[in-house]
Order: C-alpha cells, then sequence, then structure tokens
C-alpha cells in the first residue's frame, strides 16, 4: 500500500475526527460563550491535551513504536510482549502517583499555568474544580498511548484512527446531556474524564480481540533493553516536553488577558489543528512505521525518498488550506461559533487570531514529518534542539507582543516559533533530508498555484455582500468557492507541469481506461 493509500485510511478517520470536533466546539461555544467558566474550562483543559500530545503525538509514541517493530521484524513476539508490560507497569504507577499530587495541589498548577487568575477568584475555583475532575483522564490517556502504539506498529490504521471519533461523540453528548441539571463547564469536564475512561477500555478490546502482543500490568522490572529504551526516551519525552511549553506559555500570558481571549486563542486554534491533524500527525503517524522498517533494512536512499515524497505530498494540500482559512476565516468562525453566549465581538477577534494561526500552519506540518523521520532513526537530541530554540522565540516574542496585540501577540509568536522549530529540525538533520532542485521547484509551483489561487478567491469575494445572509447561504458560498478556488489552483499546478498534479491525471486516466 502507498503512502497515499495509507494516508487516506489514516487522514479519512483523522477528518471524520477533527470535524466532529469541530461540532462539539460549536456546541461548547454555544453554551459556554467567551466567559470566566469557559477560560477556567480551558485552562484544565490543558492537562489531558499536554499528555495526549507528550504520549501520543509527542515523544513516547514516536520512540515506542521502533523499538517495539524491531522486536516484531524479529519473530520475537515473547520479547515484545515482556517489553510493552514492563513499559506499560512503569507508566501506571507514575500515572497515578501524578494523579494524586495534582489532585491535592490542584490550585499550584493552575497558578502555574494561568498565574493572572489569582486576580479572579471566580475563575481560579472553577479552574480548580474542572482540573480535579478532568485530570484522572489523563492516566487513562497516556496508558491508551500504548495500545495505540502497538496498532500502529501492526499497521492496523484503521483501529487506531476510529479512537477520537468516538471519543468526540462521548464529548458532545455530555455537552447536550443533563442541561437543566449542571452547568456546560461541568458537563464537558465529566465528558473528558468519561471519554478518556472509554477511550482505554475500546483500544484494550481492539489490542486484545485482534491477538496482538498484550501490554499488561506487572512488577516493575528492568533489562539491559528496557533500561536502553528509558535512556532513549527521557531526552525525547525532553524534547515534546519542552514543545509543549510553548503551549504553556500561551496559557500564562493569556491569563493575565480580559476574559474571552483565552477563548479567541483556543478556537481559532482548534480550526488550525483540523488541517494540521489531516495532514501532519496522520502522515507523521504513517512515516513511522514506514522509516522504522526502512532502517531495519539499512535502505538509506529510500528513507531519503520517503521522506521528501511524504513532505511534498503535504505541502500540496497544506498551501491551499492556508489560503482558504485565511480567505474565509470570518465565515468559518461566523457559522460555527457565532451563536447563542458567543457574540459578534467574539467572532471578530477570533477570526483576527485564526488568520494569523493560518500562516504557521506549513510550518507546523512540516515539523511533525521532520520529527517523525527524526525519531525513526532514533535521532533525540536534534528534536529537542528545535524545540528549545522555538520555546525561547515565543516567550520573547510574547514578552514584546502581548501589550501592543493582545491575544494577537499570542498568535504571532506562536507561528513564528513554529517555523523556527522546522528550521532548526532540517539545519541539524544530518543529511536525513536531501531537498533536490526538483523538490525545491515544485514547492516553488506549489506556492504560485497558491497565490493564483488566493487572488481569484479575494476577487471573487468582493462580488458578495454577506450583511443579513442565512447560514445556509454563507455555507453553499464557503463549498461553492472553496472548491472553485481548489479547481483554480489544481489546473495552475498542471499548466506549471508540477509532478505530483500530473501523476493525479496519469492516475485517473489508468482507472478510466480500466
Amino acid at each position: 500500500m502507498s503512502i497515499g493509500q495509507k494516508f487516506l485510511t489514516v487522514g479519512g478517520l483523522t477528518i471524520i475526527s477533527r470535524l466532529l470536533g469541530v461540532i462539539r466546539e460549536a456546541f461548547l461555544s454555544h453554551f459556554l460563550g467567551a466567559c470566566a467558566e469557559m477560560d477556567a474550562y480551558l485552562i484544565a483543559f490543558k492537562f489531558p491535551c499536554f499528555f495526549r500530545k507528550f504520549f501520543a503525538e509527542g515523544g513516547f509514541q514516536s520512540i515506542f513504536v521502533p523499538y517495539f517493530t524491531d522486536f516484531a521484524a524479529r519473530g520475537k513476539s515473547k520479547a515484545a510482549q515482556y517489553f510493552s508490560s514492563r513499559i506499560f507497569t512503569a507508566v501506571f504507577w507514575w500515572m497515578l502517583f501524578f494523579s494524586i499530587v495534582v489532585f491535592i495541589f490542584a490550585k499550584q498548577f493552575v497558578l502555574l499555568m494561568a498565574p493572572g487568575f489569582s486576580s479572579d477568584p471566580e475563575k481560579l475555583a472553577l479552574a480548580i474544580e474542572f482540573t480535579r475532575i478532568i485530570f484522572p483522564s489523563v492516566a487513562f490517556v497516556s496508558l491508551s498511548a500504548i495500545y495505540s502504539s502497538v496498532l500502529i506498529a501492526n499497521k492496523r490504521f484503521f483501529a487506531y484512527s476510529l479512537s477520537p471519533i468516538l471519543v468526540n461523540i462521548i464529548l458532545i453528548l455530555s455537552l447536550i446531556s443533563c442541561q437543566d441539571i449542571i452547568s456546560a463547564g461541568y458537563r464537558i469536564s465529566v465528558g473528558v474524564l468519561l471519554a478518556g475512561i472509554f477511550q482505554f477500555i475500546y483500544l484494550y478490546t481492539i489490542v486484545k480481540s485482534k491477538n496482538l502482543t498484550m501490554p499488561n500490568i506487572g512488577k516493575l522490572k528492568t533489562t539491559p533493553r528496557i533500561r536502553n529504551f528509558f535512556r532513549k526516551l527521557i531526552p525525547v519525552l525532553g524534547g515534546a516536553g519542552v514543545a509543549q511549553v510553548n503551549i504553556f506559555m500561551d496559557s500564562l500570558f493569556g491569563s493575565f488577558l480580559p476574559t474571552g481571549c483565552i477563548a479567541y486563542i483556543y478556537f481559532a486554534d482548534r480550526f488550525v489543528q483540523l488541517p494540521l491533524a489531516l495532514f501532519g500527525i496522520s502522515m507523521s503517524t504513517i512515516l513511522l512505521p514506514e522509516i522504522a522498517v526502512q532502517i531495519a533494512k539499512g535502505n538509506k536512499d529510500q528513507i531519503k525518498k520517503t521522506a521528501n515524497d511524504a513532505i511534498l505530498f503535504m505541502f500540496r494540500l497544506t498551501m491551499p488550506s492556508v489560503i482558504i482559512l485565511i480567505t474565509f476565516s470570518y465565515l468559518f468562525i461566523s457559522i460555527l461559533y457565532g451563536h447563542g453566549k458567543f457574540l459578534e465581538q467574539a467572532v471578530k477577534n477570533t477570526a483576527d487570531v485564526l488568520k494569523i494561526f493560518s500562516l504557521g500552519l506549513p510550518a507546523y506540518v512540516l515539523a511533525k514529518i521532520l520529527a517523525s523521520v527524526l525519531f525513526a532513526q532514533k535521532d533525540s537530541k536534534t528534536p529537542i534542539i528545535a524545540a528549545i530554540c522555538s520555546v525561547i522565540s515565543n516567550i520573547v516574542l510574547n514578552a514584546i507582543l502581548i501589550v501592543p496585540f493582545q491575544e494577537k501577540g499570542i498568535a504571532i509568536s506562536t507561528a513564528v516559533s513554529g517555523f523556527v522549530n522546522a528550521y532548526i529540525m532540517y539545519r541539524k538533520s544530518k543529511g536525513y533530508f536531501k531537498f533536490t532542485k526538483d523538490f525545491l521547484n515544485s514547492i516553488l509551483k506549489i506556492i504560485s498555484s497558491s497565490i493564483v489561487m488566493w487572488v481569484f478567491i479575494e476577487i471573487s469575494v468582493t462580488f458578495f455582500n454577506f450583511e443579513n445572509s442565512s447560514v445556509f447561504s454563507e455555507i453553499t458560498f464557503l463549498l461553492i468557492f472553496g472548491v472553485l478556488g481548489f479547481l483554480v489552483y489544481f489546473l495552475f499546478l498542471l499548466c506549471l507541469r508540477e509532478e505530483g498534479a500530473r501523476n493525479v491525471i496519469a492516475f485517473i486516466k489508468k482507472k478510466t481506461e480500466r
């Protein structure tokens, strides 16, 4: 199965999951709006988000899968069982201890992330309560990452990608249930906890039913292989942890801004996460076992080719997404969030933040792919260096820009730090990535076609007046001109004889001739 075919499997389910996530956020904005309870929930929700990226999308999964794949490639099923169970046991006891600590010292953890809440007793009290409800879910999320890694290592991408879809369904149900009993902030907090428990049960059941290697809890024992794994894991998790500091920095600076600014940043970021998950996270998930197998075979040239193909494949999709997000930012936010308690000014502010975040999307996607290839080759040093530089740039820019630009300053800092992260990973990649003349020509053609697409959409928008327009007409406009814009982009790629566009036409001709 080619990279494109695997991407359609993972990416197709991922986009369903992210669309359900957007629906979830639409309900959340409807019931809460940009208020103190919303800000408190978003700070508490940072914890499960952090650990999901820390374990699953971050360092843990990236280092676990190559080690596990190495056992499987050699036919050592018992060794794989022992290895995964020891890791599972270590994560279990650590997360149990950490959950107890956070439950007891919830106030201190909230103030660590949002020191500005100290001047707002209502926000602080709500954030503490929500944190105590939500945080136990991170233990289940962390353990679920091990079962997810087993599925990825065995290339069971469908079962793995279905998990977040089910989680989002649970969260949506939690928001629309019991509306007369408890507030929306409490409903979604309980929903996060229940979703974490369900995800763990689901993945456990899938791994067991498919007779795959089943990690279980046992005694805390170590072997030279496990000790080596943790020696590799510590710097990798450190790099992932450093990268997540950017998220905490945004929360820290945002807590000093007026009520609602944290919500503007969050809802804008959710839109960017849709293409990021579809393109960056999906492709990095596919590449991890793919590169690990090629490393085991010692095929260095094929590794470089696979990495370059993946980057070009993603860039062809990411650039038109950037144009769409920037051009239609207000319409997107208005249609999905501009109702209930989410007022007009909140829509405008969120749309402005979305435009800035969108500019960083190519860097976010590229960084995911670069990190995946580096981790597969057990190079943990380069991502750490890149992450540290990214964090430093984010902190400095936040400190400079937050006063004159408020939430927009945080968005600018995040976008710029994304490019810093990707650039340093590339510069220090030790020749893992070979950008040939043909590769750079394709990049220039993609950028040129994206500019043409942007000009076409901007001209088209001037002929329409959206004042007092219905939601249906706005959605229709988005669909029509989104599709037309992408067609213009694709046709211009063909005119420039870009290889990827020509391959699509060749594939279609081949299918129609059968």
